[in-house]
């Protein structure tokens, strides 16, 4: 199975029909967009995605920066809030989460990152992946070794969530998704899956595309596990 998690930066913008030739041409099973807009960019990546096939549900219907599930096998839709849709595809057993956490620190990220945590612990016996932007990361997924949530990052694992990255990132990949003018880089986009998910998968494979942020199709590399 095919899964990408890419911030697309402000719905794709001009760069729209360039973000679709990717995620057409690569043939994802599972696709999780962030910062994605419903206005005439978005409505053309999901009228793309439609035509091949895919399922989709954007987060927010008002034209603000959102998450975006879209996947090749059917799905309900179990919530949809502001930077928020969950789905489960029953035909995996798997519920997905696609977040886009706020990137200003203070009250709402940390109300955000409440909600990802309730959700997680009530889910945890059950096969997960949560996977977006999280906005947020550890010391050591930051060049100047700063943080930025970390400790919420640290309970997602105690609660006996993987980290992909952690476990299965292919050697020849860039660490950081995003580069701050300065040239400073950060992790801050994530798949996550349950204790009971992973257990299933075999041979897993993880990549940040570096190729995609190199060439500005957006300044975020999309997360790819194969």
């Amino acid at each position: 199975m095919r899964i990408l998690n890419f911030n697309i930066r402000f719905g794709g913008e001009k760069r729209t029909y360039k973000i679709v030739d990717y995620l057409l041409n690569n043939d994802f099973d599972m696709i999780v967009l962030t910062e994605f807009i419903k206005n005439d960019n978005g409505k053309e990546i999901i009228a793309k995605l439609v035509e091949k096939g895919y399922k989709t549900q954007p987060s927010n219907e008002n034209g603000e920066l959102g998450s975006f599930i879209a996947s090749k096998e059917e799905f309900i839709t179990k919530n949809v809030e502001d930077r928020w849709v969950e789905v489960y595809i029953p035909m995996m057993d798997l519920y997905v989460l696609g977040v886009y956490v706020p990137d200003k620190s203070g009250s709402q990220k940390n109300l955000f990152w409440k909600k990802i945590l309730d959700y997680a612990e009530k889910h945890v016996d059950n096969k997960v992946l949560i996977t977006g932007d999280f906005n947020s990361c550890t010391k050591a997924d930051s060049s100047n070794k700063t943080e930025y949530n970390a400790k919420d990052l640290m309970k997602l694992e105690e609660l006996g969530y993987i980290d992909l990255w952690k476990y299965n990132a292919r050697g020849d990949g860039e660490g950081y998704t995003w580069f701050h003018y300065s040239g400073t880089g950060f992790r801050l986009d994530y798949a996550f899956v349950s204790s009971k998910l992973a257990e299933t998968l075999e041979d897993v494979s993880v990549y940040s595309d570096s190729q995609i942020r190199e060439s500005k199709i957006s300044d975020h590399s999309p997360l790819v596990v194969i």
